[in-house]
């Protein structure tokens, strides 16, 4: 009867120690809190994948272009003069601005490119001024001859103010180079109730004029400029 008992204790002190073993090796249950969207487990934690808060900046690395211009009527060849965004960003900005609305800022080129889109001569814009050049719509470019020499001449913009926006004056050469051409004292004209991002000037006889509100006297300032042979110069 002794040896019956001793027998009975020691097979429950086994099957104790066999489920003690056994619990001790399972893993702690992992707990979802809903509020952090986490697993986590006695002392560690472990971030669940969760979506990228979204942006509405767009970034660019290729060309996109703004402003594409048929030359055929000026040049009489197939080839496009155009504005191009090199590589930026976009983004769209819907409270009243003067940007309200779509927005590309980054690094920008004139190209010249013939019919199968190959680009023949390209200028830098960025060198405009030391802000950021932004075009908030696409635009044609307007055309004509300044400085009499036969060569196509334009204007490219940005915005200023409420008064006006500034603009660079350029020229295409015969041999398709792009240039700027040079007022004497003005790193760039200012001039009101135009376009942003190109205007015709008003052609003189040699040379061209344009206007600007002054609110410091409340009235339109008229300013002309004629070209010398290799600038323009103030003509007062």
């Amino acid at each position: 009867m002794k040896k019956l008992f001793i027998a009975m204790v020691s097979m429950f002190l086994l099957s104790a120690c066999s489920e003690a073993s056994t619990t001790s090796m399972k893993p702690p249950t992992p707990i979802i809190t809903e509020s952090t969207g986490s697993t986590t487990t006695d002392k560690s934690t472990v971030e669940l994948s969760s979506p990228t808060p979204t942006s509405n900046t767009i970034q660019i690395t290729g060309p996109l272009t703004l402003s594409r211009n048929d030359l055929f009527q000026y040049t009489n060849k197939h080839e496009y003069l155009s504005v191009v965004l090199i590589s930026g960003k976009y983004f769209e900005d819907w409270t009243p601005s003067p940007f309200m609305g779509r927005n590309w800022v980054g690094e920008f080129q004139i190209q010249l490119s013939n019919e199968s889109g190959e680009v023949t001569s390209a200028f830098d814009l960025n060198g405009f001024s030391n802000g950021d050049i932004v075009f908030n719509s696409f635009f044609n470019i307007e055309f004509d001859d300044y400085n009499g020499d036969g060569n196509i001449d334009f204007t490219i913009g940005q915005y200023a103010s409420s008064n006006g926006d500034v603009f660079k004056l350029f020229t295409l050469d015969q041999t398709g180079r792009i240039k700027d051409l040079p007022i004497k004292g003005y790193p760039d004209i200012f001039v009101s109730g135009t376009g942003r991002y190109s205007t015709k000037l008003t052609k003189t006889k040699l040379g061209f004029s344009c206007s600007y509100y002054d609110n410091s006297i409340g009235k339109d300032v008229k300013q002309s400029f004629v070209w010398n042979g290799k600038e323009f110069v103030s003509d007062k």
